[in-house]
Formats: structure tokens, C-alpha cells, sequence
């Protein structure tokens, strides 16, 4: 018999917990980092523009923009008003600084959203009444039979098991695919990478994503419905939701978002490299993996 519950299964709620709803739309676009993000300073307020002023590169710098830039200016379109009526608050869960995942105030109260970067993609998720979490990567190939060392601290024995069954051709994508699922999985519940990815496990890469259990087990524990997202051939994503029973993305044309004469074009660069630190934590904390994203979203 086995010890986890079937791919696709309905998501075991806590006990007491309040029956979830059936579904959650998620509305998802994505941009490339605008290339003048000084000219979208006019939508920030006094503290993302503090903010700004922290960022050593302009890389960084153009992401956050791009990022609260299509978040207000989704978000307005959805609730029926202007970009600059849209709110967000921010307070880190660990030093109650005024960064982390945004929460939409105001206008846009009772929408929850999620921001993600990797290399030239900016993407934001938003749903209303539903803690999201969307992670989107873009795909850098490798070659050779073994899997990179740093999986060592994102896959399970069984999620390894999982990828080592594959052809060899199909375990780069099925590592990245563990990998979005599972940062989907913790930016919703609010954990991060605070939470080791090994953690929980999920279904196999090629099966409906499914969280399978925490470890060790915890019924109190949130279990999120999850899709992946594609956004691109080079890049995959995944959004977690929590409090339903599945969650249905629609991606979005950002051109529709933006005034008439402001594409946002995707320029050549080099590949994008992932970065997973593999360094062992000191004693008495808890291994964790880095986003490949880099800065903070």
C-alpha cells in the first residue's frame, strides 16, 4: 500500500478547517524588465521608492519595477479602477521590514497576488480571496547522467527517485518543474525558502502536480492546489493556491495592460544561470535552497 495519497486527490484539509471553495481563478501576466523603470516611479509610493534606492543593479532595480508596475496596473484592470488607486503593503514575517510578498489595500483589498522573476520574465499572479504563490524559471540546459549536487537539497528520496526513472534528455525539465511547483508551494503558504524544500513531497514531475505530504506528516499543515504555467518555451512556472481545491490559470496578454506606445520588448542577453547555494548551514539552523531568481521579488 502506499503511504501517500494518489496524484489528483483532493487536498486533505486540517481538522475543523472550514470546507474550501471548488476552484480559484488565477489571472497571470508577464513582461520583460522595462528598460527605463525611472519613467514608472510615478506609480510607487514613499516606501517601494525607498525601495529603489537600495538596489546596486539596475537589473534588480528594473525587475522590481516591472513587477509592481504590472502588478497595480493587473490588479486595476480587474477591479475596475486606476493603477495609481492601487495600494500594496509589505512586512517581511522575520524582521518586519517593509519588504516581502505584497498585500493588496484599498481599492484592490481581499485580491492576494504573488511576483516572480527569472532572467528576462517578470510574471504576476493575482486571484481573488485565494494566498497565491507563483514561481516562474527560465530553462538552462545540462548534460551528463547525475543530477546536479544542489537537487540535494530540493528533492526527496521519492522525488529523486522520480527524475533518476526518467530518459536522460528529461530530467533537466523535471528537476526545474520540482522546483517551481515547490517555491509555488512555500511563497503561498507564506514560508519561503525559510521552509527546506525537502520538506514535502509531490507527485512526479510528469503527473497533475499534487501535494503528497509534509515531513513528518501534519494534518494542520496547508495543502495548495497547484498548476503549472507555461510561459514560454524556455520557461516553466507553477501557481499554488490556497483554500480551494484546484486553481485554474489564465495567462494573459500584457500589451493590453500598457498605454499605447509603451511595448515592452524582450532584448537578447546571455543565458541565465541558476543559482542554488549548496552550502551547509550552521549547526542549529535549517538548510535551505536559493532562489534561482537571485534578489529578493
Amino acid at each position: 500500500m502506499t503511504p501517500f495519497p494518489a496524484a489528483g486527490s483532493a487536498p486533505v484539509l486540517a481538522e475543523g478547517a472550514d470546507a474550501p471553495q471548488l476552484a480559484a481563478e488565477c489571472h497571470i501576466w508577464s513582461l520583460p524588465p522595462l528598460r527605463h523603470p525611472s519613467s514608472w516611479f510615478g506609480l510607487l509610493d514613499s516606501t517601494e521608492l525607498l525601495r529603489c534606492s537600495s538596489f546596486a543593479h539596475e537589473l534588480d532595480l528594473a525587475r522590481f519595477v516591472t513587477g509592481r508596475m504590472l502588478a497595480k496596473t493587473a490588479l486595476a484592470s480587474l477591479v475596475g479602477t486606476s493603477p495609481e488607486a492601487i495600494r500594496f503593503r509589505t512586512r517581511c514575517t522575520e524582521c518586519g521590514g517593509p519588504h516581502g510578498k505584497p498585500h493588496a489595500v484599498g481599492a484592490g483589498a481581499g485580491w492576494e497576488l504573488s511576483i516572480s522573476h527569472s532572467g528576462d520574465i517578470v510574471a504576476v499572479a493575482i486571484a481573488l480571496g485565494s494566498p497565491l504563490g507563483l514561481d516562474v524559471e527560465q530553462a538552462e540546459p545540462w548534460s551528463g547522467p547525475e543530477l546536479p549536487p544542489e537537487y540535494e537539497l530540493v528533492l526527496t528520496p521519492v522525488e529523486r527517485a522520480a527524475v533518476e526513472a526518467l530518459p536522460e534528455e528529461r530530467r533537466a525539465r523535471a528537476c526545474l518543474t520540482y522546483w517551481t511547483r515547490k517555491e509555488a508551494v512555500l511563497k503561498a503558504t507564506g514560508e519561503g525558502l525559510n521552509t527546506p524544500m525537502t520538506d514535502f513531497t509531490l507527485s512526479g514531475p510528469e503527473e497533475p502536480p499534487t501535494l503528497l505530504t509534509w515531513h513528518p506528516p501534519d494534518a494542520t499543515r496547508p495543502v495548495p492546489a497547484l498548476a503549472d504555467v507555461r510561459l514560454g518555451e524556455d520557461c516553466h512556472g507553477a501557481v499554488a493556491a490556497l483554500g480551494v481545491r484546484s486553481v485554474l490559470p489564465t495567462v494573459h496578454s500584457s500589451a493590453e495592460l500598457l498605454p499605447a506606445g509603451q511595448a515592452v520588448k524582450r532584448t537578447p542577453h546571455a543565458h541565465p544561470v541558476r543559482i542554488i547555494s549548496t552550502e551547509r548551514p550552521p549547526p542549529g539552523s535549517t538548510g535551505r535552497a536559493r532562489s534561482p531568481a537571485g534578489a529578493p521579488h
